[in-house]
């Protein structure tokens, strides 16, 4: 049995996949999940788990250079990315192009988070 990290078998599986600038998104419940991208679904009831507590599980695998997020989101939720990832880039877009670019990922997990645009795509550094 596994001792540490990730769990999840999907989610182990595809952050352990990904090379660099290789993307994976991490949405809200009320996120339209494209079809042709894998989905990860781990709500579990309204608003469990948060977006934060899946990334702070993702981030302890995962090296991440650039963080897509959309002009829509709040401040607070922006701040909270960059306390986690202060030397990642963060590039803003439309709620639009970011839904389109999840379409291009390797994954999208779908968290239980009700807060609005409360929804990243995440870029896959390199470790060396």
């Amino acid at each position: 049995m596994k001792k540490s990290g990730i769990f999840n078998s999907q989610i182990a599986k595809v952050v352990a996949s990904m090379g660099h600038k290789d993307t994976i998104a991490i949405v809200d419940m009320g996120f339209p999940v494209p079809d042709s991208t894998e989905r990860i679904d781990l709500v579990l009831d309204y608003g469990k788990p948060t977006f934060f507590e899946v990334l702070e599980q993702i981030l302890k695998e995962l090296e991440v250079e650039e963080v897509i997020i959309a002009n829509e989101s709040k401040d607070e939720f922006v701040q909270e990315i960059q306390k986690r990832l202060p030397n990642a880039k963060i590039k803003r877009t439309s709620h639009e192009e970011l839904k389109e670019l999840s379409k291009k990922c390797k994954a999208v997990i779908r968290t239980g988070d009700v807060k609005p645009y409360n929804n990243a795509i995440f870029v896959s550094g390199v470790i060396f």
